[in-house]
């Protein structure tokens, strides 16, 4: 909840010191000096124009305990004098500017929404901040590059029109929140005039972060209108988020509180929200405190005369009676129903929606606003950020009520490689989409081989992923695929599943050995009976002794012959003349370039042993010479 100028005043600061025993609370709120302004309806000409009060502060700063300090922050609403916020009678009839355009309604008038009277609601939740521990809140706020574990103190206020409720130090964090607590909503942001114009497109980019509503500030005690109302709520349905809407509260006695619902309303009405709109009590002016609880009870007791009965409030978590810090406020949650609270509370500067929902503070209440400095749309105002503990902000949104569905199909079945698509159509979810993820996995062996498959979407819409059964260990047979969706709000959700059968039709191919020399141990490797569904470039025949292992292997190719068999002369020269079994497998590169094994087999390779003859011929009987003849036949060296 925003307002461009916060006052910042000594006597307010020892008021609270005095009164609520804030010194003792470990929620800290910023409040900078500056002028509070507020806007004013005057004249019954129906302009609307600023009634300034001008004071500057000195910035007194009141040191309320050694180790604490605590000021309640006023945040009001500041408009120009040229802004078009809507001025009307707290009587709740309207003036004469109109809102000429009816916002249509998220929903039906009259259809049911969760029980908001609370009025003699006796809730007795017992605080569930006892199950959370200082290293839960360090590992939440981690996942911010730059961020502290904690915030030891209030940061300081530089930058007007900012409001936030920090915790104390990394020691205060513990206990704090409930880990276990069930988030049935999404998130929600809340907007203002500071946020200025927010076109639907702007909504649908939230929605992708997971954002499911926005509650819109509609008015401001009973004189100011927020003059971008209109466009931020009719955008926000254009989207399909939930719209909710808050006023920002002043009233100190049960007049101005019934006064202040009677503008409310009739500013609703006037832009056609459904009666079982969530409307919002924003309670953070500091002199409300007293008798806040007998004025609250007029403020909702005068709504649901009005119709409006989906009644929250929203104030700080050191307001409350029952709170995760040291003091308790003046606040009675037992009277309007703890769980209709919307309870603000920043134990870091820059915690994100996934920390916040780790340490769900807060978990009790219906929501928790756990940062005011979103940084959600580029070069756009920072917003509000919340946690929908109950739902009641984002469960009748148009995207909470998206059906979770996908169907499953299986195309471009390859019985040459074993490869088929997962194609995904219909897709849909609560929230949208984000990613799609198609987990497969073979039936062989369990899911050794399963595969995490992100679906990438197509110009029709559809999704698709390939699956090759290479990358499964080339199993063939039955496989599983299954259907998960991330949502937009980050949760991971089963859709369902389907499975395919997967068969390759392997190449094939009789190798035999041919035309063996037994002198020089050469011999011809002849290939037949070749079939390769994949097509086929060339047939490569790795040939290599058993002797040393693979040291003279050699890839041949083989030729083709005018009979179709692919041939290849081997030469055990070219392997070091080594004799014994040789190994030779057969491999095809498809036309695709791939290479398949299709078979093997072995072959002894020997050499046969030098032979030659020996003859005596012509013998002279003379004595002295002796001439001997030697034939030899086939002797050559090895």
């Amino acid at each position: 909840m925003k307002s461009k100028e916060l006052v910042y005043l000594a006597s307010t600061a020892i008021l609270l010191a005095a009164t609520a025993n804030v010194a003792k609370a470990e929620e800290h709120t910023v409040a900078e000096s500056g002028v509070l302004k507020t806007e004013r309806s005057v004249g019954s000409e129906n302009q609307t124009v600023n009634a300034a009060a001008s004071q500057t502060s000195n910035q007194l700063t009141v040191a309320v305990s050694s180790a604490e300090q605590s000021v309640q922050a006023v945040k009001q609403e500041e408009e120009a004098t040229n802004a078009t916020g809507t001025a009307i009678e707290s009587g709740g009839a309207a003036q004469s500017v109109p809102v000429e355009t009816q916002v249509a309604s998220a929903k039906p008038e009259g259809q049911s929404q969760p029980d908001a009277n609370a009025s003699n609601q006796n809730e007795t939740a017992a605080d569930q901040s006892a199950k959370a521990s200082s290293s839960v809140a360090d590992s939440a706020i981690a996942s911010e590059p730059k961020a502290s574990p904690a915030v030891a103190s209030a940061p300081k206020a530089s930058n007007a029109g900012k409001t936030v409720f920090y915790n104390a130090g990394s020691k205060a964090q513990a206990a704090r929140g409930n880990s276990q607590a069930e988030i049935k909503g999404t998130s929600f942001v809340d907007v203002s005039s500071h946020n200025g114009h927010i076109s639907v497109d702007d909504y649908r980019k939230l929605a992708q972060q997971g954002v499911g509503g926005v509650v819109v500030k509609l008015t401001e005690g009973t004189h100011y209108t927020n003059p971008f109302a209109e466009s931020q709520v009719r955008n926000a349905q254009g989207a399909g988020l939930q719209v909710s809407t808050y006023a920002f509260s002043h009233y100190t006695n049960d007049e101005e509180a019934r006064a202040e619902a009677r503008y409310y309303v009739a500013f609703a009405n006037r832009l056609g929200l459904p009666k079982n709109t969530v409307m919002v009590n924003d309670m953070e002016d500091p002199k409300m405190q007293n008798g806040i609880n007998q004025h609250t009870q007029a403020w909702a007791d005068e709504m649901r005369r009005l119709g409006y009965s989906n009644l929250m409030y929203y104030t700080s978590a050191s307001w409350l009676d029952q709170n995760n810090l040291r003091s308790k406020g003046p606040v009675n949650t037992s009277q309007f129903g703890y769980s209709n609270f919307w309870v603000a509370q920043y134990p870091s500067s820059n915690l994100n929606l996934d920390g916040a929902k780790s340490l769900k503070y807060n978990s009790g209440a219906g929501a928790w606003q756990f940062t005011a400095q979103a940084q959600l749309l580029a070069g756009k105002h920072v917003f509000d950020h919340s946690v929908d503990y109950s739902g009641r902000f984002t469960q009748q949104s148009a995207l909470a009520k998206q059906p979770l569905k996908g169907n499953i199909s299986i195309q471009n079945k390859n019985n040459v490689n074993g490869s088929f698509d997962v194609v995904i159509s219909n897709v849909s979810a609560p929230y949208g989409v984000s990613v799609v993820s198609v987990p497969v996995w073979s039936e062989a062996n369990g899911q050794d081989d399963i595969i995490w498959y992100t679906a990438t979407q197509q110009a029709n819409g559809t999704y698709k992923v390939s699956v090759d059964s290479s990358r499964h260990k080339d199993s063939v047979g039955k496989y599983n695929v299954h259907l998960y969706y991330v949502r937009n709000d980050g949760q991971l959700v089963g859709v369902g599943g389907t499975t395919t059968n997967v068969s390759v039709i392997k190449p094939q191919g009789k190798i035999s050995i041919q035309n063996r020399n037994s002198e020089t141990g050469d011999f011809d490797i002849v290939v037949s009976g070749i079939s390769s569904p994949g097509g086929l470039k060339t047939v490569s025949l790795p040939t290599w002794s058993e002797a040393n292992g693979q040291d003279d292997i050699k890839w041949y190719n083989a030729e083709r012959q005018p009979d179709g068999t692919y041939r290849k002369r081997v030469r055990i020269s070219d392997h070091n003349n080594v004799q014994g079994e040789y190994n030779v497998h057969l491999y095809y590169v498809q036309n695709d370039g791939r290479l398949v094994g299709v078979s093997g087999t072995k072959t002894t390779v020997s050499l046969g042993k030098p032979k030659g003859t020996i003859s005596i011929q012509n013998r002279n009987k003379k004595p002295a010479i002796l001439i001997l003849w030697f034939q030899v036949f086939h002797l050559r060296a090895v």
